[in-house]
């Protein structure tokens, strides 16, 4: 079964332009570099084909690192990189990117909860310029956020139906929360709108149990109800080292743990991302 990985992020850790922590980011800095190359290395020892490149916040808004290893390596990557939803410029910067090979762009509303106006930018009328650009571009915008997020969301996609965007994580919920889950029903609200697409990711860190994370397995299985395998990916996080959990658990909770079909699990780790990012 070919595989694509679309959640993996790769960074360098020296003084060239763009290879440098923002000093204002919102998530700690790495202490060690985790290249590309280490990506390559898991990708070829697991037969996995491609891979959608993830810029890290802690680089902030410089997505430098994430062109030159598409341009290193054309046809075996995808790029999703990072722009200032809080900046007036934004649109312009998300067309600069674009024209440099990205594919779209990812945004974190649950790093701006403790901040004195939360993520207002996320149904906020100064947004419409980004999203408009977005649906020029045909730049695919993703989000990752706390089910909460997902009304605002839903508003903002509501007056720019044809922006394709990707939830992450399996919409972060509260494996805790007693059946039948009412705080997720904001995500599962999303399948609502054919371009939204939802992503089983982090799912070692929704859970509240060890490997293989039986808690979260409910939770995946309502997200492919509701949107469908053909609007659903898979996605592990980081490469070699630094990877949180092995690959080999990050692929056999996808690939055999998980309750799907085996036509679910082809759509998921093929099928769906290569249509949506245009891997052949």
């Amino acid at each position: 079964m070919p595989i694509i990985d679309t959640h993996v992020h790769v960074w360098p850790l020296d003084d060239a332009p763009g290879h440098r922590p923002a000093p204002d980011s919102k998530i700690r800095a790495p202490k060690a570099a985790a290249p590309v190359e280490w990506l390559i290395q898991d990708m070829e020892e697991h037969a996995i084909e491609h891979a959608v490149l993830v810029q890290s916040s802690a680089f902030g808004w410089d997505n430098t690192y994430m062109v030159e290893c598409l341009e290193r390596h054309p046809g075996r990557f995808k790029a999703i990189g990072l722009v200032d939803p809080e900046s007036p410029g934004n649109a312009r910067d998300l067309e600069q990117w674009m024209a440099r090979g990205l594919s779209g762009f990812r945004f974190h509303p649950l790093y701006y909860d403790k901040e004195a106006r939360g993520p207002w930018w996320l149904d906020a009328k100064e947004s419409d310029a980004l999203w408009h650009a977005a649906k020029a571009t045909n730049a695919i915008l993703q989000f990752h956020l706390w089910p909460r997020h997902a009304e605002a969301l839903a508003r903002m996609i509501e007056r720019h139906p044809d922006v394709r965007v990707i939830v992450d994580h399996i919409g972060k919920p509260d494996v805790t929360e007693a059946a039948p889950h009412p705080c997720f029903d904001p995500v599962l609200r999303l399948a609502g709108f054919p371009n939204v697409y939802a992503k089983i990711g982090d799912y070692q860190i929704a859970s509240k149990q060890d490997f293989p994370w039986s808690d979260t397995h409910p939770f995946v299985r309502r997200l492919v109800d509701r949107f469908g395998a053909n609007r659903m990916m898979w996605g592990t996080g980081y490469p070699r080292t630094a990877r949180l959990v092995p690959l080999e658990q990050a692929l056999r909770y996808v690939q055999e743990e998980l309750p799907l079909s085996s036509e679910e699990r082809s759509t998921i780790l093929w099928d769906a991302p290569a249509k949506l990012f245009g891997f052949s």
